[in-house]
């Protein structure tokens, strides 16, 4: 088994997942370094190596099994490798994409408790747009920077694109056993950044650790990006003394959001829908 108690943390585009860690890294049970970790692709392309390798392939021909538990202890054993230098009983381990391998993660560490930020959809949209317009030199990982509003913003909602993606992962949670929906805290953006005391006590609850509160003078506001994503992804700064940004969008935009992942207000936002 692991080590330590383990906290995957994921969200969509500027769902205050940086702020969140920030917060959480007060906490003196709890080791959050506030960076994306490489631990997710690292067991992702480690298991693609165990599918696809030759000679792993001839012992899983002549001793199944057993090929099979040793992976397992493997990539538990990389988990615990990695953050071994580590004291604090808690760590927080940061990825887009934790939701995607959530069954993988159950499997390593059935103990898992993984912590979701979302955000209203519209605003995601309208912040990613308008930190493009704030860096028109620079291109989308995507490369959307020469497409229309619109044209980005069906791409941002494909399957595959930023928000798409994550929205696809996340719908796939309804389908969850009950045991597993509880190793599960949501953090909805606008009651984190309206009363992030409130948040962050609810969640040390949730770990049965003893609250905090914190320092927000020790918060640093220039967040780094979430993802290689050349300045586009990026998380408004927490002010105390400014209400939460709200941006403008094209109501047909709004329209159509609502429309495509009604689901989504249901759950998170019922009054807006």
């Amino acid at each position: 088994m692991l080590d330590r108690n383990f906290l995957y943390l994921t969200g969509l585009p500027g769902s205050g997942v940086g702020f969140l860690s920030q917060l959480l890294a007060q906490h003196p049970d709890i080791y959050s370094s506030n960076l994306p970790s490489p631990l997710g692709d690292i067991l992702v392309n480690f298991r693609s190596f165990v599918s696809t390798n030759s000679q792993v392939a001839n012992h899983l021909n002549q001793e199944f099994n057993l090929t099979m538990e040793r992976s397992l202890l493997a990539m538990r054993g990389l988990i615990n490798g990695w953050y071994s230098p580590i004291f604090q009983p808690w760590i927080v381990d940061i990825h887009p994409q934790w939701l995607q391998h959530l069954e993988l993660i159950h499997l390593l560490d059935p103990n898992c408790r993984i912590v979701v930020c979302v955000r209203e959809l519209g605003q995601v949209y309208a912040a990613i747009e308008n930190q493009h317009q704030k860096t028109l030199l620079l291109d989308f990982p995507e490369k959307l920077a020469e497409m229309s509003r619109t044209e980005r913003a069906q791409q941002l909602f494909a399957p595959q694109g930023a928000i798409g993606s994550f929205l696809k992962s996340l719908e796939q949670l309804q389908d969850l056993e009950e045991s597993l929906e509880q190793q599960l805290f949501y953090v909805v953006y606008e009651h984190l950044m309206s009363d992030p005391n409130e948040v962050l006590t609810e969640l040390v609850n949730w770990l049965n650790l003893a609250p905090i509160s914190p320092d927000f003078t020790k918060i640093n506001q220039e967040l780094p990006n979430y993802s290689e994503s050349s300045g586009k992804y990026v998380e408004e700064s927490y002010n105390p003394n400014q209400p939460l940004v709200y941006y403008t969008l094209p109501k047909r935009f709004e329209v159509t959001i609502k429309q495509n992942f009604g689901w989504f207000y249901r759950i998170f936002y019922p009054g807006q829908l």
